[in-house]
């Protein structure tokens, strides 16, 4: 227990530095596929990387005892790409159209094994086993 606290303390430490010391992420570049679901407006840039506007807990890290234990912290954006999910704290809401975004099940352009898919830039999102979404960025 006596190691555990002080690795757990520095790995959030080392977590938080990169969180605030990370520059805000840019605005959805044009030609990217927009929509909403689940309270949040997401968008797939045309490279592939998908960012969604609204809070919701972002896995930082897992910290290697007992399995791992996930890390988890409130950011009002999660970008996925090729190297996962992350973080990002730019609170102009870049990935959401004024007005806000079409509702996924209006743009969705294709079919999954379990339901409607968006599929763009070699990226997509969908319904998936159970009916969870999912969203797979390209390259991962």
């Amino acid at each position: 227990m006596k190691r555990f606290v002080p690795t757990a303390v520095a790995a959030t430490g080392i977590a938080l530095t990169a969180i605030w010391t990370a520059g805000p992420a840019q605005a959805a570049p044009e030609g990217s596929a927009y929509f909403s679901y689940g309270g949040k407006n997401c968008a797939i840039t045309p490279d592939g990387v998908i960012g969604c506007d609204g809070w919701q807990q972002v896995q930082v890290f897992s910290v290697p005892i007992g399995g791992g234990i996930p890390v988890s912290i409130p950011a009002p954006q999660s970008i996925q790409d090729a190297g996962g999910v992350h973080p990002s704290y730019d609170f102009s809401q870049p990935f959401t159209q004024p007005g806000g975004n079409p509702d996924f099940f209006a743009v969705a352009n294709d079919s999954g094994p379990f339901g409607p898919r968006l599929s763009h830039a070699g990226a997509f999102c969908e319904i998936s086993f159970r009916g969870w979404f999912r969203c797979v960025a390209r390259g991962a």
